[in-house]
Protein backbone atom coordinates (compact mmCIF):
# COMPACT_ATOMS: atom_id res chain seq x y z
CA UNK A 1 0.00 0.00 0.00
CA UNK A 2 1.06 3.65 -0.59
CA UNK A 3 1.67 6.63 1.30
CA UNK A 4 -1.05 8.68 1.67
CA UNK A 5 -0.14 10.89 -1.66
CA UNK A 6 1.60 9.93 -4.78
CA UNK A 7 3.90 11.80 -6.66
CA UNK A 8 4.73 10.69 -10.14
CA UNK A 9 8.22 10.22 -10.66
CA UNK A 10 11.25 9.39 -8.95
CA UNK A 11 11.17 10.24 -5.21
CA UNK A 12 14.28 11.65 -4.71
CA UNK A 13 15.19 11.73 -1.13
CA UNK A 14 16.57 15.40 -0.88
CA UNK A 15 12.68 16.49 -1.72
CA UNK A 16 10.59 17.87 0.60
CA UNK A 17 7.90 15.54 -0.78
CA UNK A 18 10.36 12.21 0.39
CA UNK A 19 11.44 13.99 3.27
CA UNK A 20 7.51 14.80 4.67
CA UNK A 21 7.21 10.60 4.61
CA UNK A 22 3.91 11.13 3.35
CA UNK A 23 4.76 10.24 -0.39
CA UNK A 24 5.36 7.29 -2.40
CA UNK A 25 6.70 8.21 -6.19
CA UNK A 26 5.47 6.29 -9.38
CA UNK A 27 8.08 5.31 -11.52
CA UNK A 28 8.99 3.97 -15.15
CA UNK A 29 12.84 3.20 -13.45
CA UNK A 30 12.16 2.99 -9.60
CA UNK A 31 15.87 4.34 -8.28
CA UNK A 32 14.69 4.72 -4.64
CA UNK A 33 13.33 3.09 -1.62
CA UNK A 34 9.95 4.69 -2.29
CA UNK A 35 9.27 4.32 -5.64
CA UNK A 36 6.59 1.94 -7.33
CA UNK A 37 7.28 0.44 -10.80
CA UNK A 38 4.70 2.12 -12.60
CA UNK A 39 3.88 3.77 -16.18
CA UNK A 40 2.06 6.35 -16.17
CA UNK A 41 0.33 5.82 -19.41
CA UNK A 42 -1.04 2.61 -17.35
CA UNK A 43 -3.95 2.69 -15.69
CA UNK A 44 -2.56 2.62 -11.68
CA UNK A 45 -3.43 -0.42 -9.23
CA UNK A 46 -5.57 1.65 -6.55
CA UNK A 47 -9.14 1.79 -5.05
CA UNK A 48 -11.14 3.96 -6.04
CA UNK A 49 -11.33 6.88 -3.65
CA UNK A 50 -8.49 5.79 -1.78
CA UNK A 51 -5.46 8.27 -2.18
CA UNK A 52 -5.40 11.79 -0.20
CA UNK A 53 -3.56 13.41 -2.93
CA UNK A 54 -1.51 13.38 -6.22
CA UNK A 55 1.27 15.65 -7.51
CA UNK A 56 2.94 16.12 -11.15
CA UNK A 57 5.85 18.06 -11.27
CA UNK A 58 7.38 18.31 -14.60
CA UNK A 59 6.13 14.66 -15.79
CA UNK A 60 3.17 14.70 -18.04
CA UNK A 61 4.80 16.88 -21.31
CA UNK A 62 7.20 13.84 -21.68
CA UNK A 63 3.83 12.03 -22.46
CA UNK A 64 1.41 12.10 -25.57
CA UNK A 65 -0.88 14.91 -25.32
CA UNK A 66 -3.22 12.01 -26.82
CA UNK A 67 -2.77 10.31 -23.83
CA UNK A 68 -2.91 12.90 -21.02
CA UNK A 69 -6.91 12.58 -20.88
CA UNK A 70 -6.97 8.55 -19.78
CA UNK A 71 -4.02 10.04 -16.77
CA UNK A 72 -6.60 12.21 -15.62
CA UNK A 73 -9.22 10.51 -15.56
CA UNK A 74 -7.09 7.70 -13.28
CA UNK A 75 -6.37 10.71 -11.24
CA UNK A 76 -10.04 11.41 -10.35
CA UNK A 77 -10.63 7.71 -9.86
CA UNK A 78 -7.97 7.10 -7.42
CA UNK A 79 -8.56 10.56 -5.24
CA UNK A 80 -10.90 10.80 -2.21
CA UNK A 81 -13.65 13.34 -2.00
CA UNK A 82 -11.41 16.68 -0.99
CA UNK A 83 -8.50 15.08 -2.18
CA UNK A 84 -5.98 17.83 -3.92
CA UNK A 85 -4.41 16.93 -7.30
CA UNK A 86 -1.23 19.30 -8.18
CA UNK A 87 -0.20 19.45 -11.95
CA UNK A 88 2.77 21.58 -13.08
CA UNK A 89 3.88 21.19 -16.60
CA UNK A 90 6.49 23.70 -18.27
CA UNK A 91 4.48 27.28 -19.49
CA UNK A 92 5.43 27.42 -23.45
CA UNK A 93 4.05 30.78 -23.31
CA UNK A 94 6.96 31.64 -20.99
CA UNK A 95 9.12 33.89 -22.52
CA UNK A 96 12.36 32.21 -21.13
CA UNK A 97 11.19 29.14 -22.54
CA UNK A 98 9.86 30.63 -25.98
CA UNK A 99 13.40 31.90 -26.86
CA UNK A 100 14.79 28.81 -26.63
CA UNK A 101 12.19 27.04 -28.52
CA UNK A 102 11.55 26.24 -32.46
CA UNK A 103 8.48 26.46 -33.97
CA UNK A 104 6.30 25.97 -37.43
CA UNK A 105 4.97 28.01 -40.10
CA UNK A 106 1.55 28.47 -37.92
CA UNK A 107 3.73 29.69 -34.70
CA UNK A 108 3.37 26.49 -32.41
CA UNK A 109 6.66 25.32 -30.65
CA UNK A 110 7.56 21.92 -32.44
CA UNK A 111 11.19 21.63 -30.02
CA UNK A 112 12.36 23.00 -27.26
CA UNK A 113 15.87 22.93 -28.28
CA UNK A 114 17.44 22.67 -24.31
CA UNK A 115 15.45 19.28 -23.90
CA UNK A 116 17.07 17.25 -27.05
CA UNK A 117 16.22 17.10 -30.49
CA UNK A 118 17.03 18.72 -33.60
CA UNK A 119 15.79 19.91 -36.90
CA UNK A 120 16.87 19.04 -40.41
CA UNK A 121 15.87 17.70 -43.62
CA UNK A 122 14.00 14.80 -44.08
CA UNK A 123 14.48 12.56 -47.51
CA UNK A 124 12.23 14.59 -49.37
CA UNK A 125 13.85 18.02 -48.32
CA UNK A 126 11.76 19.63 -46.39
CA UNK A 127 12.53 20.01 -42.81
CA UNK A 128 12.26 17.56 -39.87
CA UNK A 129 11.91 17.47 -36.26
CA UNK A 130 14.08 14.90 -34.38
CA UNK A 131 12.96 13.61 -31.33
CA UNK A 132 15.18 11.45 -28.80
CA UNK A 133 13.60 8.10 -27.66
CA UNK A 134 14.79 8.01 -24.61
CA UNK A 135 12.07 9.80 -23.04
CA UNK A 136 13.70 13.55 -22.01
CA UNK A 137 12.10 15.18 -24.56
CA UNK A 138 9.00 16.93 -24.58
CA UNK A 139 6.26 15.70 -26.62
CA UNK A 140 4.35 18.54 -26.37
CA UNK A 141 4.78 22.11 -25.17
CA UNK A 142 1.70 23.01 -22.63
CA UNK A 143 -0.18 26.47 -22.85
CA UNK A 144 -3.55 27.04 -20.35
CA UNK A 145 -5.16 26.39 -23.68
CA UNK A 146 -4.24 23.08 -24.39
CA UNK A 147 -4.28 22.42 -20.48
CA UNK A 148 -7.62 23.41 -20.44
CA UNK A 149 -8.08 21.24 -23.59
CA UNK A 150 -7.15 18.13 -21.89
CA UNK A 151 -8.85 18.95 -18.93
CA UNK A 152 -12.30 19.08 -20.92
CA UNK A 153 -11.14 16.10 -22.64
CA UNK A 154 -11.04 14.32 -19.25
CA UNK A 155 -13.55 13.13 -15.98
CA UNK A 156 -10.89 15.39 -13.67
CA UNK A 157 -13.24 18.52 -15.17
CA UNK A 158 -15.65 17.20 -12.63
CA UNK A 159 -13.72 18.30 -9.39
CA UNK A 160 -15.24 20.96 -6.86
CA UNK A 161 -12.43 23.23 -7.52
CA UNK A 162 -10.17 24.23 -10.53
CA UNK A 163 -7.99 27.07 -9.64
CA UNK A 164 -5.27 27.89 -12.33
CA UNK A 165 -2.46 29.45 -9.99
CA UNK A 166 0.19 30.61 -12.33
CA UNK A 167 0.33 30.89 -16.19
CA UNK A 168 0.68 33.11 -18.80
CA UNK A 169 -2.67 34.09 -20.07
CA UNK A 170 -1.32 35.81 -23.01
CA UNK A 171 1.75 36.47 -24.61
CA UNK A 172 1.93 39.75 -22.80
CA UNK A 173 0.15 39.16 -19.17
CA UNK A 174 0.81 36.73 -16.41
CA UNK A 175 -0.83 35.51 -13.28
CA UNK A 176 0.95 34.19 -10.19
CA UNK A 177 -1.23 33.90 -7.17
CA UNK A 178 -0.10 32.35 -3.81
CA UNK A 179 0.88 28.99 -3.53
CA UNK A 180 0.38 27.03 -0.94
CA UNK A 181 3.80 24.78 -0.38
CA UNK A 182 3.72 23.18 2.87
CA UNK A 183 2.44 20.19 1.54
CA UNK A 184 3.36 20.06 -2.61
CA UNK A 185 6.05 22.43 -2.96
CA UNK A 186 6.65 23.11 -6.64
CA UNK A 187 10.76 23.79 -7.56
CA UNK A 188 9.78 25.83 -10.74
CA UNK A 189 8.23 28.94 -9.47
CA UNK A 190 9.78 31.98 -7.79
CA UNK A 191 10.77 32.50 -5.60
CA UNK A 192 12.90 28.96 -5.71
CA UNK A 193 13.33 29.81 -9.48
CA UNK A 194 14.43 33.50 -10.73
CA UNK A 195 15.32 32.82 -14.14
CA UNK A 196 12.37 34.87 -15.04
CA UNK A 197 12.57 37.72 -12.45
CA UNK A 198 9.79 36.23 -10.79
CA UNK A 199 7.16 35.86 -13.87
CA UNK A 200 6.07 32.14 -14.57
CA UNK A 201 8.18 29.53 -16.33
CA UNK A 202 5.66 26.81 -15.22
CA UNK A 203 2.13 26.29 -15.18
CA UNK A 204 0.28 25.20 -12.27
CA UNK A 205 -3.35 23.57 -11.64
CA UNK A 206 -4.63 22.62 -8.03
CA UNK A 207 -7.90 20.15 -8.41
CA UNK A 208 -10.08 19.75 -5.47
CA UNK A 209 -11.98 16.54 -5.93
Amino acid sequence: MPAEYVYFGNLFPNEPQYKSGKFCGLALTPRFDRDIPHDARSSMQFEAGSIGGFQSQDVFEHIEFEKIPAILDDIYRCLRPGGLFRLSVPDYRSPLLKERSVYDHKGRVVLDTFMGGSVGPGADGKLQVRMPTDGSAHLWHPTVETVREAILASDIRKCSTIDFLHYWKSDDEWVAKPIDQSLMPVSRIPPHDMRADGRPISLVVDFIK
